[in-house]
């Protein structure tokens, strides 16, 4: 594991932050288009298809 994942998965735990990151640093039109209030943080736990558990970064969802 990474040194710095702790500490990246703690910025990226807060919505506010996915919010301002999406805002601040993605300069494409579609980003005005999504309905940020819906923002919802998804489980990032899974079984892969060769039945093996997972875990992943955070992962977002957000309504378009």
């Amino acid at each position: 594991m990474n040194t710095h994942d702790p500490s990246y998965k703690l910025l990226f735990s807060h919505p506010q932050m996915v919010r301002d990151l999406l805002l601040g640093f993605i300069d494409e039109p579609w980003v005005a288009e999504l309905d940020l209030d819906t923002l919802e943080q998804v489980s990032g736990s899974y079984v892969s298809d060769d039945l093996r558990d997972r875990e992943d970064d955070i992962l977002w969802r957000v309504r378009f």
